[in-house]
């Protein structure tokens, strides 16, 4: 809540934004995020949106991972990123990503 009130006390109305794992902030125009960037690529592809997936670990992930038809929390992924996930893989250490990977040419 205070991080909100900070945001729009500078006159950021209009931007999404996504606290990271340390000291990161990601700042963006209203409607544009991950998802909204790889909607637009999928689009120009003629990729079928059933033909979707995404992988991601933080907040900034989450309407990424909503988006496509197979979203894909990390296992160091914070609860409300595996909470919009369709499943969990395993942490970055135990190369869950990779385990994604390999289930597409299965």
């Amino acid at each position: 809540e205070e991080f909100g009130e900070a945001v729009e006390s500078i006159g950021l109305q209009g931007v999404t934004y996504s606290v990271g794992w340390s000291a990161w902030l990601d700042i963006a125009a209203a409607g544009v995020s991950k998802a909204s960037g790889l909607e637009a690529l999928r689009d120009r592809l003629g990729v079928h949106i059933d033909d979707t997936v995404a992988v991601g670990d933080g907040r900034n992930d989450i309407e990424m991972l909503a988006w496509a038809a197979r979203g894909v929390a990390m296992g160091q992924a914070p609860p409300e990123v595996m909470r919009v996930a369709d499943e969990v893989t395993g942490h970055v250490e135990e190369n869950g990503a990779a385990a994604v990977l390999r289930s597409l040419l299965d």
